[in-house]
């Protein structure tokens, strides 16, 4: 049972790493077709006075849907890796349980 919780902690960690990636990327790549379609710099923050609400509303509501959207596929995506390749190493491991003189590849 030890290994079961070292094993989803690792799992999560890593799943959670790779959604923190996917939405660094999706916001780096929202801010350069924003520059490129609008022709200004997106809002900096929530203070940032410059660009007229409306606009801050769109960056906003385009930046949390997007990176909503790319942590979510890229979590799932990761854990449908990581169960397949537990499955696999299960299945190889209780073939050579059965059968220690056969090999497994």
């Amino acid at each position: 049972m030890a290994g079961d919780s070292s094993d989803s902690r690792v799992s999560q960690t890593l799943k959670h790493a790779v959604g923190m990636a996917a939405a660094a990327g999706v916001y780096k790549g929202l801010q350069v077709i924003w520059r490129r379609v609008i022709g200004k710099e997106p809002p900096l923050g929530p203070d940032d006075q410059q660009p007229p609400l409306g606009r801050a509303i769109a960056w906003t509501l385009l930046m949390g849907a997007a990176i909503t959207t790319a942590r979510m596929i890229a979590i799932r995506y990761t854990s449908k890796l990581l169960h397949s390749q537990l499955d696999t190493t299960e299945s190889a491991s209780t073939a050579l349980a059965d059968n220690p003189d056969s090999s497994v590849i």
